[in-house]
């Protein structure tokens, strides 16, 4: 009968210790609800990343094969060619990257380590910020551009924090090089 009081309290203390360890707060959460999100500002997408930072140029990348990801890649530099233009983030020019399996369809995905779901990264040079609160809406696609606001912040991090609206070109991959998409 000792022997099994012991075990049972054994068994009882394990799961009081798998139970505690599997409920701690989480800088950046895996899922919220978009209704306690703010709403997206009207205004082109801006915010801080470590710096003052406003959405200049963008692409969303068409992947060469069905089994790709469609990329979207924002930068605050003024870019002559968003298509083959390279998008570099320095602690001092940060760029947003998003990534999706599935085509961009009109619609608001919230961020989230989920299936169906997408993480937005900032890139600030040697520091990468992996961010899965907030949400995404694209308003449009069309042959050629891809619209939509994002709202990304990283835990509760207002240095790390975006809201507002962009347009981004729609890249193809042609003849070694990516120009913007003609069908």
């Amino acid at each position: 009968m000792k022997k099994i009081v012991l075990w049972l309290a054994l068994i009882g203390f394990a799961t009081l210790i798998i139970v505690a360890c599997s409920s701690s707060s989480d800088e950046n959460p895996t899922s919220t609800s978009s209704a306690s999100l703010p709403d997206y500002a009207t205004t082109t997408l801006s915010g801080k990343i470590g710096v003052d930072w406003t959405f200049q140029t963008g692409r969303m990348v068409v992947p060469s094969s069905s089994s790709g990801s469609y990329w979207y890649y924002m930068t605050n530099d003024n870019l002559s060619n968003a298509c083959s233009s390279t998008y570099t983030g320095t602690s001092s020019n940060p760029i947003v990257v998003y990534s999706r399996d599935a085509a961009p369809t009109v619609g608001e995905t919230e961020l989230g380590w989920g299936t169906g779901q997408g993480t937005v990264t900032f890139y600030a040079g040697g520091t990468n910020y992996g961010i899965s609160k907030g949400k995404i809406s694209i308003d449009t696609v069309t042959t050629t551009a891809v619209t939509g606001k994002m709202y990304a912040i990283f835990g509760s991090d207002t240095d790390l924090e975006i809201n507002g609206t962009f347009s981004l070109s729609r890249c193809c991959y042609d003849n070694s090089t990516y120009s913007v998409c003609s069908e």
